[in-house]
């Protein structure tokens, strides 16, 4: 289920595309299955993909010189191809994948010692999770991000059992 801001972004973008409801409705069937933004089924991979679809018709209507362009008039649409460009390809890493990793990361490092804080560990890790050497997470097909985010959780939940001391 997505937030309340991400489903005032699908209203504002289509709101700047001038899209009538029908179709408005129809682009969210289309990219993200659901009829409407307040869908409890409405996953972020699909929010992402609506913003994307909602983006090009935006865009593709500003050319045709039938909106006036949004950026610098909106403070929601700062760029022509953000939500785009944020699409993973299919079947890579997408931004939750990313993001999930970080905080991973970054809570394992609190229980590790100094010299382990660095990215050859976190390279060790992908590689023993993954099979992939001398690759970064960006890199990763949604499989084996789920795999990292799996390796990652497994040793920081060790380091928590093991741990004597609560970080600060």
């Amino acid at each position: 289920m997505i937030n309340a801001r991400q489903k005032m972004l699908l209203h504002v973008y289509a709101s700047a595309a001038e899209l009538p409801d029908p179709i408005y409705r129809d682009h969210l069937r289309h990219a993200a299955g659901v009829s409407s933004a307040a869908d409890r089924t409405l996953t972020q991979q699909g929010f992402e993909q609506a913003m994307a679809a909602l983006e090009t018709v935006l865009f593709l209507r500003v050319r045709a010189g039938e909106v006036p362009n949004p950026i610098g008039r909106s403070r929601w649409i700062g760029s022509e191809t953000y939500w785009r460009s944020r699409l993973p390809r299919a079947g890579m890493i997408n931004s939750r994948h990313a993001h999930a990793i970080g905080q991973l990361w970054t809570r394992l490092q609190e229980y590790l010692p100094q010299e382990d804080c660095n990215l050859q560990y976190l390279s060790g890790i992908i590689r023993k999770a993954t099979g992939k050497q001398d690759a970064g997470y960006t890199c990763l097909t949604a499989g084996e991000a789920e795999c990292l985010i799996n390796a990652l959780k497994d040793r920081l939940s060790h380091a928590l059992k093991t741990s004597q001391e609560v970080p600060f």
